[in-house]
């Protein structure tokens, strides 16, 4: 793949993007999809994926990492709706968070199923919302009781907060 990609730069040099193509040369397939996809290089990412055979599953997981790294939030929205992600919505969630941003990790969470949504909840600081989830699960108990660990003893009035959404289930 490294010949392909070396011809890709000759092949760019007339068309004005090699500026972005620049510097790929020696790595390996996933930080070069990596490199390409943070350059807003998808054909050429894609390209890759088809030529090499990456499988699904590894694409998407290298796009959500590459766009939330980019933080290209648009982009990763447009993805996350072009079908259905063969990893399901949490490392959206996930890489969100690591990029710092929590409004765009929430567009993911409704996605998930009501116990990631708890948890995801709790990791973005939004326990009151994960009681409403939690209420609406079966196993409700057991969330609510993590809920209630992760809130800690000191917090009294969040805490009652959250076991008024628990007894009103």
């Amino acid at each position: 793949y490294q010949r392909r990609v070396r011809e890709a730069v000759v092949s760019t040099q007339s068309t004005g993007l090699n500026s972005k193509v620049s510097g790929i040369t020696g790595m390996n397939l996933n930080e070069t999809v990596d490199l390409l996809i943070q350059r807003a290089l998808f054909a050429e990412a894609e390209g890759l994926r088809k030529e090499f055979k990456l499988s699904d599953r590894k694409f998407w997981w290298l796009k959500v990492r590459a766009l939330t790294k980019a933080r290209n939030w648009s982009e990763l929205e447009k993805f996350a709706k072009s079908k259905k992600s063969p990893i399901g919505y949490k490392p959206f969630v996930d890489a969100c968070l690591e990029n710092n941003n929590k409004a765009e990790a929430v567009k993911y969470v409704e996605k998930l199923p009501r116990e990631q949504q708890v948890d995801s909840y709790m990791d973005l600081d939004m326990p009151e919302k994960a009681g409403e989830i939690a209420r609406l699960s079966r196993g409700s108990e057991e969330l609510f009781d993590r809920i209630l660990s992760q809130i800690g003893p000191q917090n009294t009035v969040l805490r009652d907060r959250i076991n008024a959404i628990r007894n009103n289930s």
